[in-house]
């Protein structure tokens, strides 16, 4: 998506001066800007609500005591793990 966006001298200077310390094209930055921001935004909303952190905190102990496996060769191990028990 193609957009123009209006600053303040002042804004346009700090972005400029953040692109060029980050390393990032004025584009770049901007975008990392807003991806950072939708980031920090979804977080919030997550915190908010209490089933979600619940089911959250469900899935991070089912990772811990090995309920959950990564990747089809894990999977695949845990199948056969089950089959000889």
């Amino acid at each position: 998506m193609a957009m123009t966006l209006r600053l303040s001298a002042d804004l346009d200077q700090a972005l400029r001066s953040a692109a060029a310390e980050d390393h990032r094209s004025v584009q770049q930055e901007v975008a990392h800007a807003v991806e950072t921001y939708l980031a920090r935004r979804e977080t919030e909303e997550i915190k908010a609500d209490p089933e979600t952190l619940r089911a959250l905190a469900e899935a991070r102990e089912s990772v811990r005591s090995g309920d959950v496996v990564f990747g089809t060769e894990a999977a695949r191990a845990l199948i056969r793990g089950r089959g000889t028990s």
